[in-house]
């Protein structure tokens, strides 16, 4: 089975992202060459997720077990205070909005954490690597020496270099500001290649993994 974990979006953080999603989808589409199809493959909404590691091809008579120790490994972890905020492009292929973490300040004040932004440290990254130890046991994956917390929105249908599509939307998208929200768990989830809408991936549960307590 080919696995990945990750933080599902409450349905009104998905419907407020939906909404400015959709504003820069309509931006002057350009077709691509392939039977005049839209050049930018578009994550629907209900697969939208922060990914927090990805194992790829796991033994089906291991996922109970990998189940149980994620679940084990994710219960020492807080709840998280979370947003979404910014956008940007990775690798000129891959359209994305970032994740923010909320930090506890002097008198118990929630501060958002500016100096580190999109996720590059405290307890959501902290998570993304306990994620990534436990993964470790059961597949074969390359581990990230830098992990950015962010949710993918569009995909080029090509391996060319943006031809500016993506960075003009991640440009509209660098002042989007999404609802806070308390993330409670995670979720395993299985994912099938092409089964999706338009030929993106289809993502199902196999486990949720409760989060601490706050």
């Amino acid at each position: 089975m080919r696995l990945f974990v990750s933080l599902p979006l409450p349905s009104e953080v998905q419907a407020h992202l939906a909404l400015a999603v959709r504003s820069v989808s309509e931006l002057d589409p350009v077709p691509g060459s392939g039977g005049g199809r839209p050049t930018l493959r578009w994550v629907p909404e209900e697969q939208r997720h922060i990914t927090l590691a990805f194992y790829g091809e796991v033994p089906d008579g291991a996922v109970d077990d990998l189940a149980e120790d994620l679940a084990r490994a994710t219960a020492g972890f807080p709840r998280l205070r979370l947003q979404l905020r910014g956008a940007g492009v990775f690798s000129r292929q891959t359209l994305w909005v970032g994740v923010h973490e909320e930090a506890r300040g002097d008198g118990g004040r929630w501060l958002w954490d500016e100096a580190t932004g999109e996720g590059q440290s405290g307890r959501l990254v902290e998570l993304m690597a306990a994620c990534e130890d436990v993964g470790a046991r059961y597949a074969t994956f390359e581990r990230r020496d830098r992990r950015r917390a962010h949710v993918t929105l569009a995909r080029a249908r090509n391996r060319r270099s943006d031809d500016g599509e993506l960075s003009r939307r991640a440009q509209a998208l660098s002042v989007y500001t999404g609802p806070p929200w308390t993330a409670t768990h995670a979720r395993l989830q299985v994912s099938y290649l092409g089964a999706g809408k338009g030929g993106t991936p289809l993502h199902e549960a196999v486990a949720d993994l409760a989060l601490g307590p706050r």
